[in-house]
This record gives structure tokens, C-alpha cells and sequence, in this order.
């Protein structure tokens, strides 16, 4: 079986963080703190499901043992990215860079989005199933986002555990997050057409009032 360590450079959330650096013109630094609050571990979860040391450590080994024929085995989209990441430094110093951040960023609480606004990439991340809300207007089907969200909810019952109650943790996250900082509604916006605090608000009322009519123990 051929191995392909070149993987490592092209393959998981360290090219997440490279492709979110190459796409410009945040700093890296901002990059790496919107991967932190993505990926954040929440108390109730395993502490080794964090992943940024374990990232750093993978990024120190890559610097000290990347070669030019393994960096050209990788495919030219991914190459460029590091090459634009890089912005003029030799691939393994951005390594080390990115790898001294990681571990920094480690160490402090999620960033505040009215320091580090949030990016299209993290709000896909965060809230995949708020990025279509606005999908309703344009089949001519219903006549308001609540009837066709209700008649959503109606066809995915009694599955709810697989998207709807994932949404309706998504819809008050971002609600909370919308009252909390200024700008993020805008930010969420922006990269959800669809996500109003209005919509977010009835996603939550159809989705909870679901929940209590049809999932009673």
C-alpha cells in the first residue's frame, strides 16, 4: 500500500486554518482564534477532543522534516494555499508561527466577536443548518418562512434528533450571541441571508413548541 504523509499538509482542520489564512486579509492571528471558538470544547465534553495542541505538536514535526519533494507530491491548490499563507516566509517558519499561536490561543478563553468579528468559514462551521433559512421564498411554494418551516418540521418528524433539535440549538446560540455583541446579527447576515433575528426566532418557537406537543416522555 503506497503512503501518501503528504496527507498531513492537505487533509483536516490544519488546512481549515491555511485556507482561512491564504483567503486574505484577516491576520493570522484572527484565523486562529475564530478556529478556537469553532472547535471549542464545551465542559460537558472529552478535554482530548480539543484539538490545538495536538496541531501544534503535527505542525513542529512537519517544520522540522518537510522537504521541497514532499511539499511538491501535495496538489497545486493546496500548495498555493501554504505558499499564500506563507505571505513570503519559507513554509516551515509560517509552520513554526502557526504552531506558536495555536499554543497561545490554547491557553484563553474564546474571543469576544466584537474583537475578532465572525467569518463566513466559522459561521459554516457553527451554524450549517442557518445558512438556507431564506430557501422558502424562492420555490413559491409557501407563503411565510413559518409555514414552510413548520411543514419541515412535519416531514421530519419523528427522526427530530438529527437536524431538528441540532437547528434549534444553533437558532438560540446565535440569538444570544446576536443581543450579547454588537454587530454579530449583521456579521450572521452577511454570510446567512436568511438568519434575521426575526426567522432565528420562530426556528426556535415552531422548533421548541414541536418538541413539546410531539416528543412527551
Amino acid at each position: 500500500m503506497p503512503l501518501h504523509p503528504e496527507g498531513m499538509l492537505t487533509t483536516g482542520p490544519l488546512i481549515q486554518i491555511v485556507g482561512a489564512a491564504a483567503s486574505g486579509p484577516d491576520p493570522l492571528e484572527w484565523q486562529v482564534l475564530r478556529f478556537q471558538r469553532t472547535t471549542r470544547t464545551e465542559y460537558w465534553e472529552a478535554s482530548w477532543r480539543h484539538p490545538l495542541q495536538p496541531l501544534a505538536s503535527q505542525l513542529d514535526y512537519l517544520a522540522m522534516t518537510l522537504t521541497p519533494e514532499l511539499f511538491a507530491r501535495c496538489p497545486p491548490a493546496e500548495r498555493e494555499m501554504w505558499t499564500k499563507a506563507a505571505d513570503g516566509r519559507p513554509i516551515t517558519e509560517f509552520m513554526t508561527d502557526l504552531a506558536m499561536l495555536l499554543r497561545l490561543t490554547d491557553r484563553q478563553a474564546d474571543t469576544p466577536y466584537d474583537e475578532v468579528p465572525l467569518a463566513g468559514w466559522e459561521a459554516r462551521a457553527r451554524f450549517p443548518l442557518l445558512m438556507n433559512l431564506d430557501a422558502w421564498a424562492y420555490d413559491g411554494e409557501y407563503g411565510s418562512f413559518a409555514e414552510s418551516h413548520q411543514n419541515w418540521l412535519d416531514n421530519e418528524h419523528p427522526n427530530c434528533e438529527w437536524d431538528v433539535v441540532p437547528m434549534l440549538g444553533q437558532a438560540v446560540e446565535a440569538l444570544a450571541l446576536v443581543s450579547r455583541f454588537e454587530g454579530f446579527g449583521e456579521a450572521l447576515l452577511a454570510h446567512a441571508s436568511g438568519a434575521t433575528a426575526a426567522t432565528l426566532s420562530t426556528v426556535v418557537a415552531l422548533g421548541a413548541a414541536h418538541l413539546k406537543d410531539r416528543h412527551r416522555a
